[in-house]
């Protein structure tokens, strides 16, 4: 099954979200393409490319966004960080209600970035334009 993460090019924090989930994901079922590039206006539904969160794509299929997107990945690591999926019997729209707090005020604490960075050749393969 493919995978695609879609995030904010310019976010610190899906950065820093990406780089972890790089860890992770020993068995490399996840790609990464940024919500500004080709790949998103190629395979998201316009209103997605103006949504302001992480979204997750499955076989080119099903779209998972903010919360649900999050529960969707960490459900696919697996480990013991399943423990967060806990937190699923709390309603979306509450759980999407502090992913957006989050998210509005995620440029706060630390400055957007002035470009995409580069992957290091290690994982460069693992993202779409």
């Amino acid at each position: 099954m493919k995978r695609i993460v879609f995030f904010d090019g310019l976010c610190p924090f899906c950065h820093f979200w990406v780089q972890y989930l790089i860890k992770k994901d020993r068995n490399q079922q996840f790609l990464f393409a940024p919500l500004q590039g080709e790949t998103a206006r190629e395979l998201l539904p316009p209103e997605f490319l103006s949504v302001d969160a992480i979204i997750l794509v499955e076989d080119k299929k099903a779209i998972f966004t903010k919360s649900n997107a999050i529960f969707r990945i960490v459900n696919t690591l697996g480990g013991i960080r399943k423990i967060i999926l806990i937190f699923k019997i709390v309603p979306t729209i509450i759980r999407d209600f502090f992913y957006d707090l989050v998210a509005r005020n995620r440029f706060v604490l630390r400055k957007p970035l002035d470009h995409c960075p580069v992957p290091s050749p290690a994982v460069a393969a693992r993202f779409l334009p």
